[in-house]
């Protein structure tokens, strides 16, 4: 199944490329990818790729670019309107960022290769255009008094980030360590109820869970 929206036309080659390439660098990284493995993968000539993209790095780039864009989209998009400048409008974000990473798992693995060796300059560029766009989102739930306000909103936003693609992409050993004292599996909404219970300020009550209803005391009879 494609995990990039196709953006030229539905039997343009060049869509074909790019979701070759993000399967073989999700699962080669950008030092492992040849041009000529990835034109394998999508069934076409190598001829192909350096035609449409010259080499393998403007390929990373192109890929990089596609899914930062599709990304931002999904967690620009989730937050709502009423909500932004809150606790519970970052809590969406965190949500959505959590989601988006669960349903795209070759962009997961291409940002993990991101991290562990690949074209410092689109690295570069991705990490500033998300941290500008995304830190305020929690500055401005610290100012609010939702989330706690003695660490900077910057290591917050990567802390979460960071433990939340440590559950996505490490489940086994996540589980592991649960069950070494008898504690069942995490479920994606028990992990970001936990990751959140890190950072807010006042215990969140889970807007799905019926309040009970307050009953009178009974008056006992003499």
């Amino acid at each position: 199944m494609s995990e990039l929206r196709r953006i030229y036309t539905t039997v343009d080659t060049r869509d074909r490329i790019l979701e070759a390439a993000l399967a073989v660098f999700a699962r080669r990284g950008f030092d492992g990818a040849t041009t000529r493995e990835i034109a394998k993968e999508g069934g076409f000539s190598a001829a192909l790729i350096h035609h449409h993209f010259t080499d393998k790095e403007n390929l990373w780039n192109l890929v990089g670019q596609r899914i930062s864009e599709e990304f931002v989209e999904a967690i620009t998009s989730s937050i709502a309107p009423e909500l932004k400048g809150t606790g519970e409008g970052a809590r969406q974000m965190v949500a959505a960022y959590m989601r988006y990473w669960r349903e795209h798992p070759q962009a997961l693995r291409f940002q993990l290769w991101r991290v562990l060796g690949a074209p410092e300059d689109e690295r570069k560029a991705r990490s500033k255009q998300l941290n500008k766009m995304f830190v305020p989102v929690m500055k401005a739930a610290q100012d609010a008094g939702d989330i706690r306000g003695d660490v900077p909103a910057g290591l917050l936003m990567v802390t979460m980030g960071g433990l939340i693609q440590y559950f996505l992409h490490s489940n086994m050993e996540t589980n592991d360590a649960l069950a070494v004292t008898g504690a069942p599996p995490m479920t994606d909404d028990q992990a970001l109820d936990y990751l959140w219970g890190l950072v807010t300020t006042t215990p969140y009550e889970k807007a799905s869970a019926p309040k009970k209803p307050r009953t009178s005391a009974k008056v006992k009879k003499g």
